[in-house]
């Protein structure tokens, strides 16, 4: 027999799927606007040779415009920043938390802003990627339609992921590789209707972007084919050195956005000195400014000189840390692209590489595979984005390897990736899973108890054995007539006692916690505690708002985990 249909059930499975189509379509046509625009600018202006101003220091020409355009983008950003009172960029590890956030909101001020500073980070020349700002502005432009009073209330991670899928999918025409990044790196967890909105935002999205031909897929290559066995120990090499390569380039990012606070450069002014940065470095090794994509296409398709791609390597992974640490808008996928790829010639053009020069696509491919999946912490998404961008199924085989080992690596040295690192400093342990963040979340005051046994300083021995007999508990606690706290009495300390001030027998440092606490710390601190409850006090009042017990904490406990539950068995 047919089970019977659940017309409810039916109709927000519908709504998520109408939703997820409309999300495909707005984030898809943004993103060409974005990818089009940012590009066609910074060609006209960094490759347009018409567009050169010269000078000689000696023998040595250097070109001015990178410094003139560099400049002058990082103080929009700056005051963008500023007037919009950004404190940081919004990017994937925003997207990431939002989704396992029990609200979901993402800031419109902050994910707009974010995606205009990107927009004149990337076209005024810095080294900084695209896909980050459309991975937040996905998501955020999601989020903003979910929340909206004629939208039907579904699952907000989902329509989150939706707008990640729609992005990536549309970015680098490759639907598949966005479904999969959006489950991979910000859902976290796959279930059907997850895959079913996702998939539809993603298929939408590709169809807009490259079936009605507004742009074509940035790196799409044409499949060679080839021996395994003659480049297997190239493969391996690829691993560890990727690996080397993310650590140095992630570890970089961090320690770089660390300086400007402590050398108390404000925010919005810490751009201007990535500015300089990239317009001195522009000046002598233009190469390295922008997305880089025709001159990685180049390292990909043509033998190059083994010093000039280390100088490629280097300088690019510098200047990269310089712009995103000291607050360059852009995302780290495309940089780490670039460098992988960098890192595959270089290893092709070692003694121990097969001479067969068709090789060459193969190594850097598996070389940009291998560092992007570490800095984002998805290495199925790149096999999936070097099938789809190859069309060869051995290509993604071949980069398999790599992968692997790369992410081994990188996961036990480093973590599990730049953004699981950006939100860890932050105070979000999302390596530990939704639970976790929804436990630090949660505050204790919703589950306090008020009804709790009272004595006054004044309250005689006799009377307050009585009353805990009375209301058959152990503990009780010594309030003020403003209700302060003073201290917490059991039953065992009033045993044959004749003293007649109850405070002189109260409980020696007893544990006291604030109502602000999170569920988290409070089950942290339950570890070593042994009593029948805790007084939940104000730390700044000293007010007693009531207590808590290991029986409600549990309770609490087990409605977060029923609330995951239901969000993942759909």
């Amino acid at each position: 027999m047919f089970k019977k249909i659940n017309i409810k059930a039916f109709g927000e499975s519908l709504s998520l799927l109408l939703i997820a189509t409309i999300i495909g379509a707005i984030i898809s046509f943004v993103a060409q606007l974005f990818i089009i625009g940012a590009k066609n600018i910074y060609e006209f202006i960094f490759n347009n040779n018409d567009f050169i101003l010269t000078f000689y220091i000696g023998d040595t020409s250097l070109n001015l415009i990178p410094l003139i355009v560099c400049v002058p983008s990082s103080i929009l950003v700056g005051l963008l920043m500023y007037y919009l009172k950004l404190p940081r960029w919004f990017g994937p590890a925003d997207t990431i938390y939002a989704a396992h956030h029990k609200a979901g909101i993402l800031n419109l001020k902050g994910g707009f802003g974010s995606t205009l500073a990107s927009f004149i980070s990337i076209s005024g020349g810095a080294s900084v990627g695209i896909y980050g700002p459309l991975v937040h502005f996905g998501a955020t432009v999601s989020s903003f339609i979910r929340r909206q009073k004629y939208i039907p209330k579904v699952p907000h991670d989902i329509i989150i992921g939706s707008g990640v899928a729609a992005a990536i999918s549309a970015g680098f025409g490759a639907p598949l590789a966005g479904i999969i990044f959006a489950h991979e790196t910000v859902l976290r967890h796959f279930s059907m209707k997850a895959v079913a909105a996702l998939a539809i935002a993603s298929m939408v999205a590709n169809y807009s972007a490259t079936e009605i031909g507004i742009v074509n897929p940035p790196l799409l290559l044409t499949a060679i084919p080839f021996e395994m066995s003659d480049i297997l120990t190239s493969l391996a090499l690829i691993g560890p050195l990727a690996a080397f390569v993310a650590i140095v380039f992630m570890k970089s990012m961090i320690y770089l956005g660390s300086i400007p606070s402590k050398l108390k450069i404000l925010s919005w002014q810490a751009p201007i000195i990535a500015g300089f940065a990239c317009g001195l470095c522009g000046m002598m090794f233009s190469e390295i400014l922008g997305l880089g994509t025709e001159t990685l296409i180049s390292v990909i398709t043509n033998e190059q000189n083994t010093v000039y791609l280390f100088a490629l390597l280097v300088g690019k992974l510098v200047l990269t840390s310089i712009c995103i640490g000291f607050g360059f808008f852009g995302g780290t996928f495309s940089p780490a692209l670039f460098l992988g790829g960098v890192l595959g010639a270089i290893v092709y053009q070692l003694p121990m590489t097969s001479v067969n020069p068709d090789l060459l696509s193969v190594l850097a491919v598996s070389g940009m595979a291998a560092v992007s999946s570490s800095v984002i912490g998805a290495p199925i998404t790149a096999i999936i984005l070097v099938l789809e961008l190859t069309g060869s199924y051995e290509y993604a085989i071949a980069a398999t390897l790599p992968i692997v080992i790369c992410s081994f690596i990188t996961s036990r040295t480093f973590g599990n990736s730049l953004f699981d690192k950006q939100l860890t400093i932050r105070g979000v342990a999302i390596t530990k899973g939704r639970e976790q963040i929804l436990l630090n979340e949660v505050k204790i005051e919703n589950y306090v108890n008020k009804k709790f046994t009272k004595f006054t300083s004044k309250t005689s021995i006799e009377n307050a054995f009585k009353l805990l007999t009375k209301e058959k508990t152990t503990e009780g606690y010594i309030v003020s007539k403003e209700n302060i706290y003073i201290g917490k009495i059991t039953l065992l300390s009033l045993v044959n006692k004749n003293h007649s001030n109850i405070v002189d027998y109260t409980e020696i440092k007893p544990l006291i916690i604030d109502p602000n606490s999170s569920l988290i710390f409070v089950i942290k601190k339950l570890s070593k505690f042994v009593g029948e409850s805790i007084p939940i006090v104000n730390k700044k009042t000293s007010e007693m708002i009531g207590i808590i017990s290991e029986n409600d904490v549990l309770k609490a406990y087990l409605d977060i985990s029923e609330e995951i539950n239901q969000i993942e068995k759909h």
